[in-house]
């Protein structure tokens, strides 16, 4: 499938905005911002405005732009960020219930493990979340899965990295390999090729000598994706842990030997030789306070690991744009072509390992959870508890996931009012909880 890159008005829109002032904005136009009960006049109007006045490209009735304008029932006084991230990564889910080409996504977090069970509102550490649905465990897809893995991922690497940078002394450096790309280039090729050039980087006697040379203990690698005007960017962050501190002789000598194999493979694959300048670079995280400075660049507070993993939470730069924010601009504007670059990285990502530790590392950094690793699906799917608030049979909750930004509203509702405030928000849907709500 021919990559596209956006053009006109929605362009123009996604060079304004973020995706979270996308929510603000929403939450600031309409009080409440969730569609008026079925029936109505209103209500009625309301979908006709939806299903002429977006743009051209989305679907008569069922257009991307109807979530955007529902995306949040939020007011701006009670809007904070985690809320706001969850409605915007609930809404975009929504729409991949429609238009994923994977169908775990498009059951994700809409269909109960039965098929037919109760599903619960539990509140932990006043945050709450959803009991008996489904999860599709897909870090690469999915926006609110993905969350979940990165985030656990990204802890993990943090814990591993402070260990052996602060308590064993030792340093550490990001390293990111990238190709050339053009607009004409095919997502899985370009894919394949980052992958197999960073296994031709570290293979052979050569890559044996090195990490001899230097005290090379492991890696952590990371594939990131992102779509901009010359079409499809895949490349590789890496996470170099080195026993004591690299020299800058060697560090010059290693930057200089990888660079060569990385773009030997490259020009032999068929692509352009990459400049030393941006075909690798390499950049050191030695002492905590050079990591501290490090970290403070990650989005949402994060830390070193979140760098490494949380690709769902950064913006494209240069006008290029992560696979998240191209389903958001779907979602937004209704563009058919943004459907269609989604969908080709569906498919090029599916069944591919994302986040990967060299073999033994683990041991070596996290020597207290060697038998502790969680697989993606088992964090996604992971009960982390709570006080039951509010359950609902599964006719009540087909209710829920058919109205466009309910299913955040409703957690949003468990954590400020408990279950009398899910109760009057559902009310004027005709749709209830059971009770009592015992579990």
């Amino acid at each position: 499938m021919p990559t596209v890159t956006p053009t006109g008005p929605a362009r123009q829109h996604r060079s304004r905005v973020t995706r979270v002032e996308r929510v603000k904005i929403a939450a600031e136009q309409a009080h409440p911002a969730l569609p008026r009960p079925a029936g109505t006049a209103a209500a009625r109007a309301e979908r006709r405005s939806a299903s002429g006045g977006g743009p051209s490209g989305a679907a008569a009735g069922r257009g991307s732009w109807y979530y955007a304008k529902h995306v949040s029932a939020l007011s701006p006084e009670d809007a904070d960020l985690r809320k706001l991230r969850r409605h915007v990564r609930f809404a975009d889910r929504e729409i991949l219930w429609q238009h994923s080409t994977l169908q775990r996504v498009r059951k994700c977090g809409r269909v109960t493990y039965s098929g037919a069970g109760d599903v619960a509102v539990k509140v932990n550490d006043e945050v709450a979340h959803y009991s008996g649905l489904t999860s599709c465990g897909s870090i690469w897809a999915c926006p609110v899965c993905s969350a979940k893995i990165r985030n656990h991922r990204g802890d993990e690497i943090a814990r591993g990295a402070a260990r052996w940078i602060e308590e064993l002394g030792n340093s550490a450096y990001m390293v990111t390999f990238t190709v050339p790309h053009d607009l004409v280039d095919a997502l899985v090729p370009l894919f394949d090729t980052v992958a197999n050039g960073f296994r031709a980087v570290i293979s052979g006697r050569a890559w044996l000598g090195e990490k001899k040379r230097v005290g090379i203990a492991g890696t952590i690698r990371s594939m990131e994706v992102t779509h901009g005007d010359n079409g499809w960017h895949p490349h590789l962050h890496v996470l170099v842990f080195f026993d004591g501190e690299l020299t800058a002789e060697d560090f010059a000598w290693l930057r200089l030997r990888w660079y060569e194999r990385w773009s030997r493979f490259i020009t032999r694959a068929g692509y352009r030789a990459p400049s030393f300048e941006h075909g690798l670079d390499m950049r050191p995280v030695i002492t905590a306070e050079e990591a501290g400075k490090y970290i403070a660049k990650v989005q949402d507070g994060g830390h070193l690991g979140n760098e490494l993993t949380r690709a769902d939470l950064k913006e494209g730069r240069n006008g290029s744009r992560t696979p998240m924010e191209v389903l958001d601009d779907f979602r937004w504007t209704g563009d058919l072509d943004d459907l269609d670059v989604w969908q080709e990285y569906e498919r090029a990502t599916k069944g591919r390992q994302c986040i990967t530790w060299s073999k033994g590392l683990r041991a070596v950094l996290l020597p207290d959870e060697e038998d502790q690793e969680m697989t993606d699906d088992e964090i996604a799917t992971e009960e982390v508890g709570g006080d039951t608030v509010a359950v609902f049979d599964a006719e009540t909750w087909d209710g829920i996931r058919k109205i466009p930004g309910l299913s955040a509203a409703v957690l949003d509702a468990a954590e400020s009012g408990g279950l009398s405030a899910i109760r009057d928000l559902l009310a004027p849907f005709h749709l209830a909880p059971k009770s009592p709500p015992e579990r």
